[in-house]
This record gives structure tokens, C-alpha cells and sequence, in this order.
């Protein structure tokens, strides 16, 4: 049986991308410190190779001591019509 291809919300991955660095950069973190601590992979997820799955988001949001409604809190997406 043929897997199916999984969906990618583009804008979204760009988003949840850029507010991890946002975050990281706002701690004073790199790439590799931010990987060391939540043993992701942090530089594929900032470039968009990887998209992060709810558990991911929700261990940056621990190491960084914030709920998942701030995490996603800045990012307005989907825009209400």
C-alpha cells in the first residue's frame, strides 16, 4: 500500500521557525546551546527541514519557561477574515 505523501502548512513551519530563533535570540542562546538543552535539532528546525511536532514545541516552551499560548501567542495564524 502506497503512503501518502504528509501535508505541510508552509507559512506555519516559517512561523513556528522564526519564533523559535526569536526566542533563542532573546535569550541569548545559539543553535547549538538551544540543542544541547532540549537535545532537538534545532538547526533543521530553524531552516524548515523539519517540521516540529507539538511535543518539540512544548520542550522549547519548558526550557524557555513559557506556555504554549505564548509560544504561539505572536504568531496571528491563521488570520481571521
Amino acid at each position: 500500500m502506497k503512503r501518502k505523501k504528509q501535508r505541510r502548512d508552509t507559512i506555519l513551519l516559517q512561523k513556528i521557525a522564526l519564533r523559535v530563533k526569536e526566542l533563542r535570540e532573546q535569550h541569548g542562546h545559539t543553535q547549538e546551546q538551544l540543542q544541547s538543552a532540549t537535545e532537538l535539532n534545532i538547526p533543521n528546525l530553524e531552516t524548515g527541514a523539519n517540521f516540529p511536532n507539538l511535543t518539540s514545541i512544548a520542550i522549547i516552551c519548558k526550557f524557555y519557561q513559557i506556555s504554549l499560548d505564548e509560544f504561539f501567542a505572536p504568531m496571528n495564524y491563521p488570520e481571521k477574515e
